[in-house]
This record gives structure tokens, sequence and C-alpha cells, in this order.
């Protein structure tokens, strides 16, 4: 049933926050240290699964004592608002975001250069991708469980960190085309954990009633594609060896061939990017001071930290101070003790610095798996999981079948992508990434609409992304083309806003992380398995993988109808 915060109900009594009342405090003070009640209702059911709750999306678990208490941080971020630190955290998150798409798009643009300057055979030239989205696998995983161990703090610092030291040496080697491979794998480490932290740590920092914003965080990505096109145009194309030239690697001394001096775009293009990406990491950890997630630290039994970091949080904004107090904790611990069945959590890391010690982040990587079986044994959890786990598989499938086939089956049917000069290349770019920006608008404004929210949203999106990429089989022009393809990307930017933003909210704090980050490298697998299958089905009939794709991203679609919970009207604890 759906109900106010009945775990704040009984804090506003006296006694329980008498300690914050200054002496002599007037009746407006009192009243301001009475804990406020937020106005997103908190669904507290009996934990039944039925097939009428799944369709409704109503499907809930009894409220722990986790989610009693995290239930007035909650109160506490909603009267802080959309405040300084707030918008500071969005566009940080944001950025991350930007980041994964620019470096996909701005090394993809690159590639041609790199292989003309290695002399690297067709056959080989598809390893730097598939280096790229092993990294980016790995990266997910290791990061979302990361996340869990170490907080949000650390591992939101390193991604960036990771990501901008072996993205800058990527311009170092010299006809070493595995070395290249290598440390973009490395690279990808640590961009593959930006999209589910970031959207974990948005999501733990932004006021309950503007959770929506989450999803609008999607609109960087194509603002990456877009700059990193814009790089790529003034560098890796502009300064690279005349097209057909061998690399000197392959000839003789003396004999005509593509040398390091006449490549050098795709160097400054890599340097670019890398230097980009420190500068992000520069904001992120010297000039914004940021704090670890209050729920976090509530979550490994720090109350008194986390109570803590939103007097700071309070504090940059300008706010009133919380009225959170240790009593509020304490009498929800003794009125939840005698009904109230907490699902198992991991348990509490005692070492605050745990990044410090090198034995202590191993030791505690390996005990976190103890607490993930919660996320196994509670089976509306578990339905969710395999659901989304689903849903991430099908995106990155459909995702890197259009990818990789999409140009060669146009070719078959004789379609010019209307790439007859370098500038008619990179102006489609803006053409058909820019208008990605709407499928992020579009997320933000269906996920609030009643009746929809953000499991019709998935519905939708999923449903139109597979139909833009079935109706590929009929285009025959250049106009069609573009066109079509814009519409696909802006379907594909809506699905993806949604399901971002809407699977951590999905999950406990205790696992929110590493739940993420196991979605993120599944779909990632998938990702790198996709290409082979289509490759299989190319031999044969080549607009067949165009049904390939758009049967993956429609089974998301199908998933997304049993979504038992839909958090429009819910609390994320």
């Amino acid at each position: 049933m759906s109900s106010k915060i009945e775990a704040n109900r009984p804090l506003g009594q006296e006694g329980l926050v008498s300690d914050q009342i200054p002496a002599g405090g007037n009746i407006g003070q009192e009243e301001k240290a009475t804990l406020h009640h937020s106005e997103v209702p908190v669904i507290d059911g009996r934990g039944d699964l039925n097939i009428a709750d799944i369709l409704k999306g109503t499907a809930a678990n009894p409220l722990s004592t986790f989610e009693k208490k995290a239930a007035l941080i909650n109160a506490e971020l909603d009267q802080f608002g959309m405040g300084r630190y707030q918008i500071c955290i969005w566009l940080l998150c944001g950025f991350g975001y930007f980041l994964d798409l620019a470096w996909a798009q701005g090394v993809g643009l690159a590639a041609s250069a790199i292989y003309q300057e290695m002399g690297v055979p067709d056959e080989k030239q598809g390893i730097i991708f598939s280096c790229a989205n092993a990294g980016l696998a790995v990266g997910a995983l290791g990061f979302g469980l990361l996340v869990d161990i170490i907080g949000r703090k650390w591992a939101f610092n390193l991604t960036c960190l990771i990501c901008s030291v072996f993205g800058l040496l990527l311009a170092a080697p010299k006809y070493n085309y595995p070395a290249v491979c290598g440390i973009y794998l490395l690279a990808s480490i640590g961009l593959g954990g930006n999209i589910p932290i970031d959207a974990t740590i948005a999501l733990e920092f932004l006021p309950q009633r503007r959770r929506m914003l989450v999803a609008l965080l999607s609109l960087w990505q194509p603002v990456g594609v877009v700059f990193a096109s814009g790089i790529a145009y003034a560098t890796a194309a502009k300064y690279r060896c005349a097209t057909g030239l061998p690399s000197c690697h392959d000839v003789a001394e003396g004999a005509a061939c593509c040398t390091v001096s006449s490549n050098m775009g795709w160097r400054y293009n890599s340097i670019v990017l890398g230097g980009v990406t420190l500068v992000i990491f520069f904001l992120r950890f010297f000039v914004f001071k940021f704090h670890e997630s209050p729920k976090f630290l509530l979550a490994r039994g720090r109350e008194a930290e986390a109570i803590e970091v939103l007097h700071k949080i309070a504090k940059f904004n300008k706010a009133p101070p919380p009225t959170l107090t240790l009593a509020h904790f304490a009498e929800i611990e003794a009125t939840s003790s005698t009904y109230t069945i907490d699902s198992t959590a991991p348990p509490e890391y005692s070492t605050p610095g745990v990044v410090g010690h090198s034995k202590h982040v191993v030791k505690n990587f390996f005990r976190n798996f103890r607490g993930l079986k919660a996320l196994f044994l509670n089976k509306l959890q578990l339905f969710i999981f395999c659901l989304l786990a689903i849903a991430y598989m099908g995106d990155y499938w459909s995702f890197n079948l259009a990818g990789s086939f999409l140009p060669l089956i146009l070719l078959r049917n004789n379609v010019s992508a209307g790439q007859d000069t370098v500038t008619d290349t990179y102006r489609q770019y803006i053409y058909i990434y820019l208008p990605g920006i709407l499928g992020a608008v579009m997320a933000l404004f269906s996920i609030q609409l009643p009746l929809i929210g953000r499991k019709w949203s998935l519905v939708f999106s999923a449903v139109c992304q597979g139909l833009a990429m079935a109706m590929y089989t009929q285009v025959k022009t250049t106009a069609g083309y573009v066109g079509l393809n814009a519409f696909e990307y802006i379907m594909q930017t809506y699905f993806n806003a949604v399901l971002y933003a809407s699977a951590p909210e999905l999950f406990d704090t205790a696992y929110r992380g590493s739940a993420s980050g196991m979605l993120s490298c599944l779909g990632r697998l998938a990702g790198i398995v996709a290409p082979f299958a289509g490759q299989q089905y190319l031999k044969n009939q080549s607009s067949g993988i165009l049904w390939l794709g758009a049967g993956g991203i429609w089974l998301s679609a199908l998933m997304m109808v049993f979504l038992p919970v839909e958090m429009r009207d819910r609390q994320m604890f």
C-alpha cells in the first residue's frame, strides 16, 4: 500500500531533537528543529509477487530498518532541494556520460589513420574495438563492485584518472598496433565504470522529487559524440597521410610511405581527449569537494558520518542545517526491531581509509560477494535483476549490430551514406547525433507522466528503436539514411536515458553499485558477441542482420512489460 513516510511520524516528538534547539530559542526555531516529512510516498508492501502487481508496477517488499533510516536522509535532501551542491554533482556526473561516447567516437574516427600508419590487415582491424569492449566490461563490473566497497567518492575519481592517464599514453606507440590496443583497453577500464557509478551518485544526492534529472544526464552522450567528431575533424582528419600510402613498416627504406610525422592527427586527437578527461578529473578531485554518499555511510553503519555529510552539504548550499540526529536513528532501530526483518546486507568495513591499504581493498573486495547474496535471495530484487539483465543485453546487442554492419548493408543496397568528402562525413555526424538530445528530453518528461512513468517509457522507446532498425531494410536514399539514423539514435538515447536512470534506483544502497556494474558488464559482453553472430548471418542475407538487431531491442521491450516496480511515485533508498 502507499503511504507517507511512516518512519518519520514519531520523530517529531519532544526530546528527540532537543539537543539541536539552542538555549533561549524561539518557537520558529523549535518548529524548524522538528524533522520534516517528505512528500514522496513510500510503498510498504507485503513482499508478494503476483502478475497483477507486476503489470501495474506495484510490487513491493516490506520496509527494512535501513530503508526507514534512509527515508530520513531523503527528507533532509528534499529540504535542501536543488542547491549548489546538487547542481555541481549533476554537472560532474554529466561529464562522465560525456566521456563515455566521446572516447568511442573519437577513437572510432581515428582508427583508419592508425591502421594505415601501422599496416594493420583487415582481419585484425577489429581488435582495437574488441579490446575496448573488454575493458568497458571489466571496468563496469570492477568499479561496480568497488563502489560498494571503498565508497562512491574514490570510485568517482578513479574512473576519470585511469582513463585520462592511459588516454594520453595512447598517442605514444610507433608502429606497434598491439600496444595501442592494450593501452586503449586499460583506458576503457576506467571509462567503463563511469555510467553505473555516475548514475548511482546522482541518484543518492538529488532530492527525491528531482530524480528525473538523472535521465537528463544522457543528453551529455550525444554532446560527447558531436564534440569528439569536431575534434577528430580538426586533428585526425586534417593531419594524416595521403590516402593509399602504405605503412613505412611494410616497405623498403626510402620508399614513399605513411610516416609518423605526417600522420600525427590521430595522436593529437588522443591527446585532446585525454586532456579533457584530465581536466574533468581535476574538477572532480581538486576543485569540487566531493563528500561520501550519506546513504552509503548509513548502509555501512557509519550513521554519525552520514549526518556530518548532510551538515557539510547544507553549509555548501548556504541552507539551514539538517535536523536529523542519531536519536532519530535510534528510535527507528527500537521501534523496527520488533517487526522488521532486514535483508542480508554487506558487512560493515571497519577501515574508512581502506583505499590506502591494498590488503584491505582486496580482502573487502571478496567479502563484498557475501553481501551480494541479499540481491539473489530476495525474490523481488532477483526478478528485477534478471529482467534488467536481458534488457541491457538486448540494448547493447542491437546497438553493436547496427554500428558494425549498417554501413556494409547500405553499401550492398547501393545506398550512399553521403560521404563524398570528409566535410560531408562529419556534417552528417552532427545531423545524426545532435538530435539525440531530444531523446534525453523526452525521457525527462515521459517518466513523470501518470500511467507511463519509467516502465512504459522503456517499452515505448525500445519498440520505436527496433522499428527504426527494421525500417533500414527500406532505405534507398541518402536522405532516408540520415533521417532514419537520426530517429533511431533519438529513440536509443531515450531508452538508455530511462534505463541508466532507473536501474540503480531499483536496488538497495548496499549493493546498488554492484548490481548496476553487473548489468552494464552483461550488456558489454552481449555487445562483444553480437558482431560475431551478425557476421555469420551476413554471409547469407545481409538485411537479416537488421531484424536480428531489432529483435534484440524488442526483447528488451518485452522484458520491461513485466518490470514489477514503477519508481515514479516511490522513494529510492
